[in-house]
């Protein structure tokens, strides 16, 4: 285990990954762990970089957005914009919920939620394939999203 983390980090981590929006004191009534304590391993957890940050997940059909997507894109290495640079800009476009930079066959990932498929071919068409940097993607609709 790393060195500046113990069994109840990791118990306050792998708590907070089910249950992030509870408040200090249910976390410290569940694992039994003082309050004070609770707060204090949670205030270090994030300044040490340990937790990024509290987010939702979102249940995006509930939201109107019916389709999900992979899109691997290939980065043209011809282009104005560097790799990372692209994968940041893609990483804030309207619908999209990740964007990484992987390894292989494609250069990024993208995942997105769209109302349609009609919205989801008008994102890669007129969007994506007209960005400086692609040279193609392939588009893979999700028929299931489990985590």
């Amino acid at each position: 285990m790393l060195d500046n983390i113990d069994k109840k980090d990791m118990k306050i981590i792998e708590y907070l990954k089910e249950h992030g929006r509870d408040k200090i004191s249910d976390i410290s009534n569940s694992l039994e762990i003082p309050r004070a304590t609770i707060f204090e391993r949670m205030e270090r957890l994030r300044k040490d970089g340990f937790i990024k940050k509290y987010t939702v997940d979102l249940n995006y059909e509930k939201l109107g957005y019916s389709v999900l997507a992979y899109i691997m894109i290939q980065y043209n290495p011809k282009s104005s914009i560097d790799q990372r640079s692209l994968c940041v800009n893609l990483s804030k476009m309207d619908n999209v919920i990740s964007a990484s930079i992987v390894t292989g066959d494609w250069d990024i990932m993208l995942l997105t939620a769209q109302k349609s498929m009609k919205d989801l071919s008008t994102f890669v068409l007129e969007k994506l394939r007209t960005m400086d940097g692609i040279e193609k993607s392939v588009t893979i609709p999700l028929f299931e999203r489990i985590l």
